[in-house]
């Protein structure tokens, strides 16, 4: 064949891909089984814009923008619907096999790079979920577990106290709450903590867990385009590839230390001694053990230095709040030792609701994990839904939506107490305006938090998360009084959603005076 023949041949070829795709775009635009969908038109032609957006950690903010424009259900790729609805929760996530809702999207599973209790199928789902031990993650095995909390937030107060209060530093905060939870995790999962808090230094696994998840989202990406996989790959930084790897390596090497070890009774309460105490003899496999210990660890910690975190920025850029929340955590007991998760449950509603405000602001998963409509003829929050489509809450977005909330993007714990619990409140801390606070927020959705999912995929460790979020808190405002710091040698952001998230936050620096309790 002549050049001028290849040529044209190699024109005709370009041609007739521009076409596709053009074509392509064109029909999921305007003649899609979601056409009728509100949304943009750029975003319902083709996945490019999320997944650009997701890449660059900015996708929540534009969901919200897109749910604000377009209302409570938005197109948002070719094939995938966003909502912000309440029922929404129940219709995708609940019913069906073990309630589990309809099957993960393929492109969330996997995109850890191991098969764990996140991203199993629903069959595999329920087989480790019973293998790995429903009773270690019950609310009972959290309290036992408190020790554990108490014991590393301890220590962290005292390394507070004597590298920052008496020196009058600004702590970051950021830096030792990723410490206390890293610490705690590792401690509760291998019985072998990572030395973060005694060594008042990041571990090299803190380092890498941000790298974790953002290959995670670029595996996600690859998923949506199966053809460029390789190619993703190929542009993946070597040094990014490298830090997964290690990081692998690593829980290998502690997993193996850990079941070389014999512990006492009174202390063999972690993760791998009830994995091997009941799933080994029936089935789990080691691979399946280390991948669960790699999403314990991931997860156990990071989601709770944004819980810790969420709450003390709100806390401090809300000072009525903070005023309100230490009277009555002072008022209410006369020593710390007093400030144990079963009592500050029962006795502090004041503090409980700045807990479910802060889940509600800052969703420790900003981006609803997607499902896929599996049958025919469903109907999702009164919308008919075709099967095939990718469906999901975006927690971000519905947590923020006016049609959701009053005053949907400030701090307002009050939204979550009732008239009669204000005003009790409000009597034992001497303030009076509290109640009147309560009553403009009676039509809030407060259902339609759901920090920890719902249905038979929910988050296994919640329970633990709760004893380790009220502990710390209750014991850093009994502790100290604090006040964020912007400075050039100390910056702390400004507001919570400048930070970008990927599969979980990408947290900035916060910095905080931290001074002894005045009264």
């Amino acid at each position: 064949m002549s050049i001028l023949g290849l040529v044209t041949l190699s024109q005709a070829a370009v041609v007739a891909a521009l076409c596709f795709v053009v074509g392509r775009a064109l029909y999921n635009a305007f003649f899609h089984p979601l056409a009728a969908f509100p949304g943009p038109r750029l975003w319902a032609s083709s996945r490019l814009p999320y997944a650009t957006n997701l890449i660059r950690g900015r996708l929540h903010q534009r969901l919200k923008l897109l749910h604000d424009q377009y209302g409570p259900v938005v197109r948002i790729a070719p094939d995938e619907l966003s909502f912000t609805v309440d029922a929404a929760w129940h219709d995708i996530y609940c019913g069906g096999y073990g309630n589990k809702g309809f099957p993960k999207h393929n492109a969330y599973r996997n995109a850890q790079t191991f098969v764990s209790l996140f991203d199993a199928d629903d069959e595999n789902h329920t087989r480790l979920r019973n293998l790995l031990g429903k009773e270690f993650f019950s609310l009972n095995s959290a309290r036992r577990q408190e020790r554990i909390v108490q014991e590393y937030t301890t220590l962290m107060i005292s390394q507070l106290r004597k590298q920052y209060v008496e020196n009058k530093r600004p702590a970051d905060m950021r830096e030792w709450y990723n410490f206390l939870t890293f610490d705690v995790a590792a401690r509760v999962t291998l019985s072998e903590d990572f030395g973060c808090l005694e060594k008042r230094t990041y571990h090299p696994w803190i380092e890498m867990v941000l790298t974790h998840f953002k290959l995670s989202a670029l595996l996600m990406i690859s998923r949506f385009y199966p053809p460029s996989s390789s190619l993703l790959f190929t542009l993946a930084p070597a040094k990014l590839m490298e830090m997964r790897d290690t990081f692998i390596r690593l829980v290998r090497e502690k997993i193996e230390r850990r079941m070389n070890r014999t512990l006492p009774p009174d202390d063999n309460d972690d993760f791998v001694t009830a994995a091997l105490g009941k799933g080994i003899e029936k089935g789990l496999t080691r691979d399946e053990l280390e991948a669960n210990c790699i999403l314990l660890l991931l997860a156990g910690s990071e989601t709770m230095t944004t819980s810790l975190l969420g709450a003390t920025h709100y806390l401090c850029e809300n000072p009525t709040v903070l005023r309100r929340m230490v009277a009555e955590v002072r008022a209410a007991v006369s020593s710390e030792e007093q400030l144990t998760f079963g009592f500050i449950t029962e006795n502090m509603p004041y503090l409980n609701a700045v807990l479910k405000e802060t889940q509600r602001l800052c969703p420790p998963v900003a981006n609803g994990p997607a499902r896929v409509v599996n049958r025919p003829s469903t109907l999702i929050a009164g919308f008919p839904v075709p099967e095939g489509t990718a469906v999901g809450v975006t927690q971000f977005a519905a947590n923020r939506q006016t049609s959701n909330f009053t005053r949907p993007n400030d701090f307002v714990p009050e939204r979550w107490l009732s008239v009669e619990q204000a005003g009790q409140i409000g009597e034992r801390i001497g303030d009076s305006a509290l109640a009147q606070d309560v009553e403009q927020f009676v039509g809030d959705v407060r259902s339609v938090v759901r920090p920890f999912v719902v249905g038979g995929r929910d988050c296994i460790g919640q329970n633990l998360s709760w004893v380790e979020f009220r502990v710390v808190l209750a014991r850093m405002v009994w502790n100290f009084d604090m006040e964020v710091v912007r400075e050039d040698k100390f910056p702390s952001f400004n507001q919570w959603t400048e930070q970008k998230a990927f599969e979980l936050w990408q947290k900035e620096p916060y910095h905080v005076r931290l001074t002894e309790r005045t009264h």
